[in-house]
């Protein structure tokens, strides 16, 4: 093992005076050294947990970013186009996740869409892919299955695992740690497949921001980010949300006021049939309508450089009338 992180550690726990955070060179540094196996599974907990205490910076989000996305760039063999990239990586605690049939919606009018996620196998949370697999929908475990998928479905589904085992068992170092880590961010933001939009969703207050300034300093193109339910790109409609834009060389924010204004979750009731039988029309659930209607406004919004909620809602109307009843049968 190289002692060239053990540098990046000491800037970062040197104490109340001493320490600092790390520019945008240095954590592309780390981020590459920690991929390419040459940290020391005690300096990457010390490291991640340093910058935990105090929350990443944007300076760091850039670099630990750009180097993961220079890093994947060298595991494709194929030139994978995707429009819309989509990390699901919080799960849902109290309801469905709706955000799903959003992306179907979208995969059915033409966009080509990318999800990838990350299960925590011992949290009791509903993961997209659980759902994916129990809808039988095309389950990617490598890059080529990626561009098939997408080439037969425009969807696809591939979990961070297949991605890369090391950001994988990084993201797995909460069960170890016992708090998450930046890694979370990164993984949010590092759009593997170089997509044309992208869409986060965040659950702590504060890193709508942070995702959309460091969007600003990689110079992407397209990212739409907001406080989704438990964390995930998906509009509770029981609240009122931002959604945080970057898109041609400038940001915006539009507020949307809450579209229900009673409870209407179901957290009692997660059955997977509220899902399918949303979808085909058989039976309108009463949380669904609004999750999946003011979710698929969001993004296609994005998607289709849409800005009013008006618009948005009535191309997403349109959207959702073009869906494929039978996809999920």
């Amino acid at each position: 093992m190289s002692n060239a992180f053990t540098q990046y550690v000491k800037i970062l726990g040197r104490g109340k005076k001493g320490s600092r955070t790390l520019t945008v060179s240095e954590a592309h540094h780390a981020m590459s050294l920690i991929l390419s196996g040459d940290v020391e599974p005690e300096q990457l907990g010390a490291f991640w947990m340093l910058i935990r205490i105090r929350e990443e910076t944007v300076e760091e989000t850039v670099g630990f970013t750009s180097a993961t996305r220079e890093f994947l760039a060298t595991k494709k063999d194929v030139n994978i186009e995707v429009d819309l990239d989509w990390p699901a990586y919080a799960g849902k605690r109290n309801e469905l996740p709706w955000f799903l049939l959003a992306a179907l919606a979208l995969a059915n009018n033409g966009v080509r869409v990318a999800m990838h996620g990350h299960a925590f196998k011992e949290e009791n949370r509903i993961f997209v892919e659980q759902v994916i697999q129990a809808f039988k929908l095309p389950l990617c475990h490598t890059f080529d299955d990626v561009q098939e998928a997408l080439d037969k479905h425009l969807f696809s589904y591939i979990a961070l695992e297949d991605i890369d085992s090391k950001l994988s068992e990084m993201m797995d170092l909460k069960y170890t740690l016992g708090l998450r880590s930046p890694v979370n961010t990164v993984v949010r933001m590092m759009n593997p497949f170089s997509a044309k939009h992208s869409v986060h969703g965040v659950f702590h207050p504060g890193y709508d921001t942070l995702h959309i300034e460091a969007s600003e300093q990689l110079k992407d193109a397209s990212v739409l980010v907001f406080r989704g339910g438990n964390g995930e790109a998906e509009v509770n409609p029981e609240r009122d949300v931002t959604l945080l834009k970057w898109q041609n060389g400038e940001s915006n924010a539009a507020s949307w006021s809450k579209a229900e204004k009673e409870h209407k979750r179901l957290k009692d009731n997660l059955d997977f049939s509220r899902l399918t039988d949303h979808w085909s029309g058989e039976h309108i659930d009463q949380f669904g309508e609004q999750a999946v209607r003011q979710t698929l406004a969001s993004v296609a919004g994005l998607v289709y450089g849409v800005s009013s909620h008006e618009e948005c809602l009535l191309l997403a109307d349109e959207i959702w009338s073009k869906r494929d009843l039978q996809l999920l049968k």
